[in-house]
């Protein structure tokens, strides 16, 4: 199972959409990566991201293989009523018409995929939270960062697109750390920190100290495993990686990726005291530094309720993303999708 084959989205998106300002080992198996959204001018800005995280809905909802096969289905219905409803031209003349033609083909055959993906983000109430949007985030941090491949769509699952479905916020293959493993991802927008920490980790729980961890964890491979056909690899290989009976399977390791998007004070205060780009992007970094490398109190909390959780044997690896509103997210999404 090569990245090359499954990941589909440009793993440099980072460059472009967040500052990293810290990776660390904070324990044994606990990893902590900070981040803040690149700002416009010297103000927290949603727009570029929420384009970004919307362009590559289709690459969420399907497979590299999926959309590929349509488009090429789409080419090839194209490419017969060119032939049928030109017979007289030379074949070169009919060339140049189907070349032509393939460029409209396909831009059309995307925005039909990309209309098949929004339905799934549609919201039926004023009472969405935009849930499915940390999902997607999730996606796009775990193939961009960790180059490992989300194979458990779970979103297609739905049998209502309003659902709120238990389980894992997406399940994924590949080496973290040079090592195979399977990855069950969770993510949590919320305006406390601790909140989401705490919801976190009740829900990566549910493979670890529940009386269910068995069926639940047996969820995320059955529903991984209807998935996996829409790939181009090995699929021998892979359900070999989600049948706990296999070899290959047990001697991964299972990682969670758990993305926190949280309010904090100081991102509201920075912006205000900022006179430019630069000096934004210099008081961001030192602070942050300060507050949650510094005097570690970030981390310490992390800490405590891995501990009060008792999920000190497992991987754990924390994206921290603090923003000044989480509503302001999920509002520039909304304005995208909805």
């Amino acid at each position: 199972m090569t990245k090359k084959k499954l990941v589909q989205i440009d793993q440099h998106w980072m460059d472009k959409e967040l500052v990293s300002h810290l990776n660390e080992k904070i324990g044994d198996k606990i990893s902590a990566r900070l981040y803040t959204i690149k700002p416009v001018s010297t103000a927290i800005d949603f727009l570029s991201l929420s384009k970004f995280l919307t362009k590559i809905l289709p690459h969420y909802v399907y497979s590299i293989k999926e959309i590929e096969d349509d488009i090429a289905r789409e080419v090839k219905r194209m490419v017969k009523a060119v032939r049928l409803s030109n017979a007289g031209l030379l074949e070169h003349e009919l060339q140049q018409i189907i070349d032509s033609e393939s460029a409209r083909v396909k831009s059309e055959a995307w925005s039909e995929k990309f209309n098949q993906s929004r339905i799934f983000f549609k919201k039926s109430s004023e009472k969405y939270i935009g849930g499915k949007y940390g999902e997607l985030l999730l996606f796009a941090l775990v193939e961009g960062v960790l180059g490992c491949k989300m194979v458990a769509h779970k979103i297609r699952h739905l049998t209502n697109v309003h659902d709120e479905v238990k389980g894992s916020d997406g399940l994924f293959l590949g080496d973290y750390n040079d090592v195979p493993s399977l990855l069950i991802g969770e993510s949590k927008i919320m305006i406390s920190m601790s909140d989401a920490i705490t919801e976190a980790l009740d829900s990566i729980n549910r493979y670890h100290n529940d009386k269910n961890k068995a069926h639940n964890l047996n969820h995320e491979l059955v529903i991984a495993k209807a998935d996996i056909h829409n790939y181009d690899a090995d699929i021998d290989d892979l359900y070999d990686k989600l049948d706990p009976t296999q070899d290959t399977y047990k001697t991964q390791i299972l990682v969670h990726p758990i993305i926190l998007m949280y309010e904090r004070s100081y991102m509201v205060d920075v912006q205000k005291k900022a006179k430019n780009y630069e000096e934004f992007q210099e008081l961001i970094s030192a602070l942050l530094l300060k507050k949650i490398k510094g005097k570690r109190e970030v981390f310490k909390l992390i800490e405590k309720h891995i501990k009060e959780a008792g999920l000190e044997h497992v991987h754990l690896d924390f994206f921290l993303v603090p923003v000044d509103k989480v509503s302001n997210f999920r509002n520039a999404m909304d304005d995208q999708l909805l």
